[in-house]
């Protein structure tokens, strides 16, 4: 059962009820949600019982209790109850968990032949069970040697020397409320600390009253002590005559206390290992299993709650941008205080009832219930992003400037998401807050539904390009300038999609890239390009073309790259030098870095290996530090758009040919589509060019009849 107390109210209400614990009480799920917990309490249950379970449980500790369940007028069953605290919901509505095991009434165990052989003691301590189990069975076996005593077992909740408040484990029959009252007299005006056999005559009047009509003219007192001397509880027997414990049974009651100490302390153990399993170790903050598990409860009270006219349930997810980058960069000291401040931050903007997690390396969850309406639900997300973006304090004198990216999805008590979609689609509304330039906070909306879902369907349909022989290879021609003759081409996949013409890489690359698909869609590229240049006519002056594919970042990363290009070319039997690959340079360095094992390789191989896209990454002086395998330099078409009407653009052309030439490197100029940028290329020294004014992109059997021709310029060469 999961209970919500309203901290205004200062009252519960069950959020959750099992089938199995309703069947229990005799009642339906649906009649005990909104009730008090304790409608299924029976009326007998201790107001002072209670006060202690819920004083235990709100100082973050289980606590486990026999008690009685009403199950009709006037009858009742009696269980193991279980009490404890949702983990680190301190900001929102306190959250409580109940567990009742139905208790069978015990055979009473036989006496020990010997009262000081443990062996038993030490089984049950070995085997898997709960604290109060142990305790109790502790009791039971203590009370077999003591023939005219009931065994009582307190175990201490509270750690201050002053506190005098225990959680009654075993009450030996006696009434809760007077073992309370003995314990806190004790602890305060007596010694708990050592054994003692207190006469019921030496207490107050009204303690000694009250132990005198239950029976009681004695009570012994053993303390369980740690080794550092703090007090973790006490045994006590109510003893029917004044007289005192023997050595044999203090003896007995010592081994008991120390027996119930080990219990307590692996139990300690436990619940710390099982609440560390259930946080992040650097923030403290819930982990993904945990946020996954508090989500889903909202879900299913939002949907028990039904529609609630505009109030909405908005789940933010916080992404950090580039934190990757920082974290390798600068180290892993570096990022642990962006991720501490962060999650610091994050939390001071949270209202009451709100829950914040970390669920990846660099994403944060924040469930918040109640906002009142979709504009408050933004304005919550937005006040997340602007709380991200202010410096981080890395030392005294140094800051780090970090944003984030974040996604919303709005959930009313109508909808009928999964927490699997909700979480899927706050990430798809973050992917859309990163195209949108980062810094972003987008919503998942129906436009963005229907956006995934045909993204989803463009995935599944390129899938089966890739096993349905779809795709297809195109040619545009490099040709070398001084002369106009085509020397080589860039390899182009296309897909004829069914019903939908032919589509260019532009629709489905970043798709591929996503879902992994590239690698797949990338070795045949390899192994198709191979195949073809195998079967490439020689030209009558004799040579054959030099023809470059472009790999992404994920494939020279991916362990498959090399193989499969040492396969293709040992199969088509080729020259490696008539192969090359085009690396787009505005790849990130962390990618680069990976990659640079592979590119060595590929040109150990012999391949020709060319830095694409020169002028838009990073950093691109330091690219052609990294790059020092490459042999070719191509400069986008951006630049080459300008050249002769832009002076920047001129500019920028001229310096890049004159860089590579330094560094021994060929130029091959991209985009050229009028006589003038051809001329110009000429003038400044670039080697080679590509572009409409040359060709278009063609398929292979025009590609073969290009090959062929003297000159691809248009008119007469210059």
């Amino acid at each position: 059962m999961v209970s919500a107390v309203d901290p205004v109210a200062n009252s519960a209400h069950v959020l959750y009820v099992s089938e199995g614990l309703a069947q229990l009480v005799g009642h339906s799920t649906t009649s005990l949600l909104g009730q008090p917990p304790d409608t299924i309490f029976d009326p007998s249950t201790p107001p002072e019982q209670m006060d202690a379970v819920a004083n235990l449980v709100e100082h973050g500790k289980q606590a486990v209790l026999p008690m009685q369940l009403r199950v009709g007028e006037g009858e009742s069953v009696r269980v193991k109850a279980t009490f404890l605290a949702v983990p680190s919901i301190s900001d929102g509505w306190p959250l409580y968990l109940s567990m009742f095991r139905r208790l069978d009434i015990p055979a009473e165990s036989p006496p020990l032949k010997d009262p000081f052989d443990s062996t038993e003691l030490f089984d049950a301590l070995a085997h898997p069970g709960s604290l109060d189990d142990v305790v109790v069975h502790l009791a039971e076996r203590a009370e077999c040697f003591i023939p005219d005593g009931r065994v009582v077992m307190a175990l201490a909740y509270a750690h201050e020397p002053t506190s005098a408040k225990f959680d009654l484990v075993r009450t030996g029959g006696l009434k809760p409320s007077l073992l309370t009252r003995f314990f806190q007299h004790i602890r305060i005006d007596g010694d708990l600390s050592i054994t003692q056999a207190v006469p019921v005559a030496s207490l107050p009047l009204d303690l000694a009253l009250e132990f005198q009509n239950d029976g009681t003219a004695a009570l012994w007192v053993t303390p369980m002590l740690r080794a550092d001397g703090e007090i973790l509880g006490a045994v006590a027997v109510a003893h029917p005559t004044t007289a005192v414990p023997t050595d044999a049974e203090k003896q007995l009651l010592a081994s008991v206390a120390r027996l119930a100490v080990v219990a307590m302390e692996r139990s300690r153990r436990e619940a710390d290992l099982a609440l560390r399993a259930l946080h992040d170790p650097l923030t403290g903050l819930p982990n993904r299993d945990l946020m996954t598990d508090r989500l889903e409860q909202l879900i299913d009270a939002a949907k028990w709650a039904g529609p609630t006219g505009k109030e909405v349930l908005a789940v933010v997810l916080v992404d950090l941008d580039r934190f990757k980058t920082i974290n390798e960069r600068r180290g892993a000291i570096v990022g642990d205080a962006v991720l501490t401040q962060t999650a610091q931050r994050l939390r001071s903007e949270l209202h009451v009832g709100d829950t914040i997690g970390r669920v990846g390396p660099d994403q944060f969850l924040v469930v918040c219930p109640s906002r009142k309406d979709e504009a408050d639900a933004f304005a919550m997300a937005d006040l997340l992003r602007q709380a991200v973006v202010a410096p981080i304090d890395i030392t005294d004198q140094e800051s780090l400037q970090v944003t984030a990216s974040v996604g919303v999805v709005m959930l009313h008590g109508d909808d009928t998401l999964d927490v699997a979609d909700v979480i899927a689609n706050a990430e798809s509304a973050v992917d859309v807050a990163h195209e949108a330039g980062r810094d972003q906070v987008s919503v998942f909306d129906a436009e963005l539904r229907q956006q995934l879902a045909a993204r989803h369907e463009l995935e599944r349909a390129l899938q089966e390009a890739i096993d349905g022989d779809e795709l297809f290879l195109v040619y545009q021609p490099i040709i070398e300038v001084a002369t106009g003759s085509m020397m080589g081409a860039e390899a182009l996949i296309r897909w004829d999609r069914p019903g939908h013409g032919v589509l260019p890489p532009a629709l489905f690359i970043e798709i591929a890239e996503d879902s992994g698909l590239i690698i797949d869609i990338g070795n045949w590229v390899i192994k198709e390009a191979c195949r073809q240049v195998a079967d490439w006519p020689d030209r009558l002056a004799g040579g054959r073309p030099q023809i470059s594919v472009n790999l992404s970042a994920r494939q020279l990363s991916h362990p498959s790259l090399l193989p499969t290009v040492n396969e293709a070319l040992d199969f088509y039997q080729i020259d490696p030098q008539s192969v090359g690959f085009e690396v787009t340079e505005s790849m990130k360095v962390e990618d680069l870095e990976r990659a640079s094992q592979a590119l060595v390789a590929l040109a150990e191989l012999g391949c020709h290996l060319s830095i694409d896209d020169f002028g838009i990454g990073y950093a691109t002086l330091d690219y052609l530090r990294r790059f020092s395998m490459a042999h070719t330099l191509k400069i986008d078409r951006s630049f080459v758009d300008g050249l002769g009407s832009s002076r920047e653009d001129t500019a920028i052309v001229s310096a890049s040919v004159t860089l590579a030439e330094s560094l021994g490197l060929t130029v091959v100029a991209e985009g050229v589509e009028t006589v003038e940028q051809l001329e110009y290329l000429h003038q400044l020294g670039a080697d080679y060019a590509q572009g409409y004014l040359l060709s278009k992109p063609v398929e292979l059997d025009d590609a073969h009849l290009l090959w062929h021709r003297a000159t691809l310029i248009p008119g007469e060469p210059f």
